[in-house]
């Protein structure tokens, strides 16, 4: 069964199968995104820029992909970001989740914040309701933490106050005069810590020692290249087998990780959210769990796998110029190629996670918008479809 079929099946499933408080969300994609009003409901934003103005008010959650993201309003729910750069202000009523290069929370945080970034700021007049969970290149809290903060990075600077206990790991680690610490101090630091006079700390402060990492070596070599490899080449076979097989689709799910960039971060935020709630919504009767299982296990076929559609879009691009000069165009296996041994390479750097992260739902999101816009949207599958009355396309000329 190829890629598509699969992506096209979990398109199916999760239209038939979604509750419809599931599906209550409202959409909206373009260069610049900007919410200045009242909106009650929950907000998917991809674009450029995502904005939340001062006056704007989100009564539900946000997720939100943009090379920029600016909150400044209310949010009564949570959030989930992705972006270059990021800034949650305002007041947030739940949990924030974020991931980008650089991230500030400026605003009030009503449960948690669990942020990675290259640099992480929480200034003062921040305060964040419960915990605080981080891991960055450069991390600097100056803010109110409710309970605990768990911070993981190579400098770490904590000024602010923190209501229970604080955890870190660091090459450095730097406790201001401001700081109120109520609670014990644990960290693991290859640098002596840095308590700068008039620093309260009412707990213990101690030093846990770093564990040595043991090596294991598989015919000599890393276990952990030897798995970056092994992936790196099961990447590349699927991408042959998929490419070969189905020459025209995969070009055309290339062109929308390229054209539809925006759309195709959005779509893939989506299928990674919705389908595991469709999923565990099925698993609350007996009969549904064959249905979630089979549900979840057609997401991980096509999620995972379809990161090679994210490589031959890099490969694309860097060997447009090449086949600028040549008269046949430059073949399809060679951009496979070259992007998957980029995209393998991008994974062993520091939080190559993310990039991994980033590649999955993207690739996702792009394989089912190509799907999706193949099968004719949603007034041709509903046409086809027994779908609900209130998701059914209008009958008629509409006015």
């Amino acid at each position: 069964m190829s890629t598509r079929i699969v992506a096209a099946l979990t398109v199916v499933a999760l239209v038939l199968a979604a509750p419809l408080p599931v599906l209550a969300f409202v959409i909206q994609s373009g260069e610049t995104i900007t919410i200045g009003e009242t909106l009650r409901d929950d907000l998917y934003a991809a674009g450029e820029t995502v904005l939340v103005t001062g006056a704007g008010t989100v009564d539900g959650d946000v997720a939100a992909a943009a090379r920029s993201i600016a909150i400044g309003g209310k949010v009564t729910g949570g959030v989930l970001a992705a972006g270059q750069d990021v800034r949650i202000g305002g007041i947030i009523g739940r949990t924030v989740r974020a991931a980008g290069q650089s991230i500030n929370i400026v605003g009030t945080v009503g449960i948690d914040v669990i942020v990675a970034a290259e640099e992480i700021s929480v200034p003062q007049q921040v305060r964040i309701g419960r915990d605080l969970l981080a891991a960055g290149q450069e991390v600097r809290v100056a803010g109110d933490i409710g309970r605990y903060a768990r911070i993981v990075g190579d400098t770490v600077v904590i000024g602010g106050k923190i209501g229970k206990g604080l955890r870190v790991d660091a090459r450095r680690l730097t406790i201001l005069p401001a700081a109120r610490i109520n609670g014990d101090v644990r960290y693991s630091a290859e640098e002596p810590i840095d308590v700068r006079p008039g620093a309260q700390i009412t707990g213990r402060l101690e030093r846990v020692p770093r564990p040595p990492q043991p090596e294991y070596l598989v015919y000599g070599m890393p276990i952990d290249f030897l798995l970056r490899v092994w992936e790196g080449a099961g990447l590349l076979l699927v991408g042959l087998v998929v490419v070969t097989l189905a020459p025209q689709g995969s070009r055309e799910v290339t062109q929308s990780v390229l054209r539809r960039f925006p759309h195709s971060i959005l779509t893939g935020f989506i299928l990674l959210v919705v389908v595991p709630f469709v999923a565990l919504a099925l698993a609350i009767t007996l009969i549904g769990i064959p249905l979630a299982v089979a549900v979840m296990l057609l997401l991980a076929a096509a999620v995972y796998p379809s990161q090679m559609f994210v490589a031959t879009a890099i490969g694309r691009v860097l060997l447009s110029p090449i086949g600028r000069r040549k008269v046949r165009p430059v073949s399809i296996h060679l951009m496979v190629t070259i992007g998957t041994l980029i995209l393998a390479l991008l994974f062993s750097i520091p939080f190559g996670w993310l990039v991994r992260l980033l590649a999955m739902v993207l690739g996702a999101g792009a394989l089912g918008l190509t799907v999706w816009r193949s099968l004719g949207g949603w007034k041709k599958i509903g046409a086809r479809l027994p779908l609900p009355v209130l998701l059914a396309p209008p009958k008629g000329p509409t006015r």
